[in-house]
C-alpha cells in the first residue's frame, strides 16, 4: 500500500544510486560495452567455513542470507570506498495463499541499504543486515519500478537503475526459504549473458555444503578478478565467524591477503 511505499522511500532517501565497481587503469569509470556481456563463476564455500557461518547466523538470531548480505556489503564497500550503498535482493512476492494461487510466483527485486563503515564491527553490520532484510520482507509487494519512478535516480546507459549489484540465498530444492516474518525469499539465477547487473552473488544452501554463483559483466571484471572476490568473501566470513566483534577494517584486511 501507499504507507509501505512511503516507508521504503524514507529508508532510501539520500542513498547514492550508482555504485561504480569497474575502473580502468587511469582510475576513470569503465565505459559500458554495447551491449554488455556477462559470464558466471560457479564455485563453493569450503565446508568448515560454511559450518562456521551457519553457527554465526544461529548465535546472532540471523539467517544465512543476513550473514552473506553483510559480508557482500563489506566487500563492496572496501572495493568502492563507499560506506553507504544499495544491494538488490529478490523476494518471491507470495504474501498470502490467495495471492500465490491467483498470480503464481512474482519475483520483485528491492534495494536494501547497508552502511559498511570500516570502523563498525561485523556484528553491528549483521544486525543492520537483519533489520533491513526484515524491513524489506514486510514490504516486499512494493514494486521496484515504483521506487525508481519516485526516487528518479541518475540514469546511465546499459546500467540498471537504483541497484547495480544483487545478493541472494536459495535452498535446493526448493529455491526459497521462509523469512522471520512469513514472507519468502527466492534466489533468482539471472542469465549471465544478459548482464543486467554489474555483479551478483547467489549462495545455494545445500545439505552437502554451500555453493556460490557469481555473475558479472565482462567489461568490468575478468575471471581471475571474480575468483579473487570469492576467495576474499570466504576469508572474510571465516574472520567474522571467529570474532564477530572485530572491525570491518580488520575483516577486510584479512580478506585482502587472499590473492
Amino acid at each position: 500500500g501507499r504507507r509501505a511505499v512511503d516507508e521504503f522511500l524514507r529508508e532510501l532517501r539520500g542513498a547514492a544510486t550508482v555504485l561504480e565497481l569497474g575502473t580502468r587503469r587511469d582510475g576513470r569509470p569503465t565505459p559500458p560495452a554495447t551491449p554488455p556481456h556477462g559470464r558466471a563463476l560457479r564455485t563453493t564455500v569450503d565446508p568448515a567455513t560454511a559450518t562456521a557461518v551457519r553457527e554465526l547466523a544461529r548465535t546472532h538470531r540471523a539467517s544465512l542470507h543476513m550473514v552473506g548480505l553483510a559480508a557482500f556489503a563489506t566487500l563492496l564497500g572496501a572495493a568502492t570506498g563507499r560506506d553507504d550503498l544499495l544491494i538488490g535482493v529478490a523476494f518471491a512476492g507470495r504474501t498470502s495463499v490467495a495471492a500465490e494461487q491467483s498470480v503464481g510466483c512474482h519475483v520483485n527485486t528491492l534495494p536494501l541499504r547497508l552502511r559498511p563503515a570500516l570502523d563498525r564491527t561485523f556484528a553491528d553490520l549483521l544486525a543492520e543486515a537483519r533489520r533491513v532484510t526484515l524491513f524489506a520482507a514486510a514490504r516486499q509487494d512494493v514494486p521496484f519500478d515504483l521506487l525508481v519512478e519516485r526516487l528518479n535516480p541518475a540514469r546511465r546507459p546499459h546500467r540498471n537503475p537504483l541497484v547495480q549489484v544483487a545478493f541472494g540465498v536459495q535452498n535446493a530444492p526448493p529455491a526459497r526459504h521462509l523469512s522471520a516474518v512469513g514472507g519468502e525469499f527466492t534466489g533468482v539465477e539471472l542469465t549471465p549473458d544478459a548482464a543486467r547487473l554489474d555483479l551478483t552473488l547467489w549462495l545455494d544452501d545445500r545439505r552437502d555444503g554451500l555453493a556460490a554463483l557469481w555473475t558479472y559483466r565482462t567489461d568490468l571484471f575478468d575471471d581471475d578478478g571474480v575468483a579473487t572476490w570469492h576467495r576474499r568473501l570466504t576469508a572474510l566470513l571465516r574472520a567474522a565467524a571467529v570474532d564477530p566483534g572485530r572491525s570491518l577494517a580488520d575483516c577486510v584486511d584479512t580478506a585482502g591477503r587472499e590473492r
